[in-house]
């Protein structure tokens, strides 16, 4: 009895809660191929490290939302610029964004910084950052226009050697490693895990790079949803009530 008591007074509360979710509209998340934080399954759904917590606590909160693929230019214009009712998944915040747009709870914390590195330079398994920057006989190889933290960024400024570059996606990056473009690259270490199970052509022998990470890298930033103003207010509340 007292069980059923508490029921009936829990009934009406978890139905006005119920009823307040579906009269949320359906907000559109957009997302980019990007292994192992989001990517299309062969069945059409999407999944990733990223995105598998955001969906459990869509379907937690009650939220109606669709999901869009949108290369990340544009998910920053409908972000930014737009008037829909639109987020992309797995922005990093800052305080430009911040006057832009609203950002969610956190999604996903990426691991601190780490390299991936050909196994012929013999490098620990645990390296310095500054000693792995000023290394003049090691290729640097990064990816152009990118932003590795303020920490890497500041040291290779202060680097003499130019490093290699490309505009390339990392996946290009590191088949340019395969050609002897270069002897190393930092990465994520969760991106140079997946990066590193990758077939190849022609075949690179098995050992012939190692996944590397750096002694001092700190701790890595937290991933969010970056909606557009536009989204309600009540609809990302529930969303971080879901993701608590």
């Amino acid at each position: 009895m007292p069980r059923l008591l508490a029921l009936a007074l829990l009934l009406p509360s978890l139905l006005m809660q119920g009823a307040a979710a579906a009269e949320l509209p359906p907000v559109t998340l957009h997302y980019q191929e990007r292994p192992p934080y989001y990517q299309t399954r062969p069945d059409g759904g999407v999944q990733g490290l990223v995105i598998d917590s955001l969906l459990r606590a869509l379907v937690r909160g009650g939220l109606p939302y669709r999901l869009a693929l949108t290369p990340s230019q544009r998910q920053l214009l409908l972000i930014e610029e737009g008037q829909g009712l639109d987020c992309g998944i797995g922005w990093f915040r800052n305080p430009a964004r911040e006057t832009k747009g609203r950002f969610s709870a956190m999604l996903y914390r990426d691991q601190p910084l780490g390299l991936i590195a050909r196994a012929s330079l013999g490098w620990p398994e645990a390296i310095g950052m500054r000693e792995a920057l000023m290394r003049g006989d090691a290729r640097l190889l990064v990816k152009q226009g990118f932003s590795y933290g303020a920490q890497f960024d500041g040291l290779l400024a202060q680097r003499t050697r130019a490093p290699e570059s490309s505009s390339a996606e990392v996946p290009v990056l590191m088949r340019m490693l395969h050609a002897d473009r270069a002897d190393w690259m930092p990465v994520a270490p969760e991106e140079g895990q997946w990066l590193l199970s990758l077939p190849t052509n022609p075949p690179v022998p098995p050992g012939s790079f190692q996944l590397l990470r750096f002694a001092d890298a700190p701790p890595g930033a937290s991933r969010h949803l970056y909606c557009n103003k536009a989204v309600p207010a009540d609809w990302l509340q529930r969303l971080d009530d879901a993701l608590k």
